[in-house]
């Protein structure tokens, strides 16, 4: 028994440097590709693209598919491939003056700016008005609206649960998508999960997040909204004429 304390001892040990090892590995898109953290929930890693103009990093809802290009979005993804709806969209555009960053210290004055580009007041078009959220490592402003798209032909109302951050002094909006009274909480989490992984592109991320043998997708020179999509194309059964997405 007492040559075998010490191989125990060993053992314990050994198995306590390993999972500080492994641990220290993985990485936070959320947290900027910092070491040291967890993948943010609800995200695929593998999934990076690099879009508008290289300056930030968009990684998809774990299961999700990505959708064909469009001048209306940087870029869709879809639940399932079949069906247009849910969909979560992420746009972009310049922000509301003066507000190149959020901080804890202008938040609630970037919701009101956020407030003030909505044209819906409460109770018609706007089912939600703009509030506070922190969104992973971002001091966000969320909104619900209804929206309207064309699908087989006839135009529906649908809902459009929006999170809206600055990064890198540009305004990204995570919106989901699906008919009036049909998104549901699962599509509510996949856009959240999408804003929160939002990233300014960085070797430090690009080396965390995927394995070498996996080659990121990025915009490129013929990264153009009329080129072929990269990897793997979907075609939804009815693809949605899609309406102009708001800023925010």
């Amino acid at each position: 028994m007492q040559r075998r304390v010490p191989l125990m001892l060993l053992g314990l040990l050994l198995g306590l440097v390993s999972g500080g090892c492994s641990g220290s590995r993985t990485a936070d898109p959320a947290a900027g590709g910092r070491s040291g953290g967890a993948t943010t929930p609800g995200i695929d890693s593998t999934s990076r693209l690099d879009l508008d103009n290289g300056r930030v990093s968009v990684f998809s809802p774990q299961g999700w598919r990505r959708a064909p290009r469009s001048y209306d979005y940087l870029v869709r993804y879809q639940s399932t491939p079949q069906l247009p709806y849910p969909s979560v969209i992420v746009v972009a555009a310049d922000p509301p003056e003066a507000f190149s960053e959020v901080t804890a210290a202008n938040h609630a004055a970037f919701v009101e700016a956020i407030a003030g580009t909505l044209d819906a007041p409460e109770g018609t078009g706007l089912l939600r008005k703009p509030s506070k959220a922190n969104v992973g490592p971002h001091h966000a402003a969320t909104w619900s609206i209804v929206g309207e798209a064309k699908l087989d032909g006839l135009s529906k109302k649908i809902e459009r649960e929006c999170t809206a951050v600055v990064i890198d002094g540009r305004l990204y909006t995570v919106e989901a998508w699906a008919p009036r009274g049909k998104l549901t909480d699962a599509g509510r989490e996949a856009a959240r999960a999408v804003a929160a992984a939002l990233i300014v592109p960085s070797m430090e991320a690009i080396d965390s997040l995927v394995p070498p043998s996996e080659p990121t997708e990025t915009e490129g020179e013929d990264a153009s909204p009329a080129a072929e999509p990269v990897g793997e194309e979907i075609t939804p059964a009815a693809e949605p004429e899609l309406p102009a997405a708001e800023p925010a």
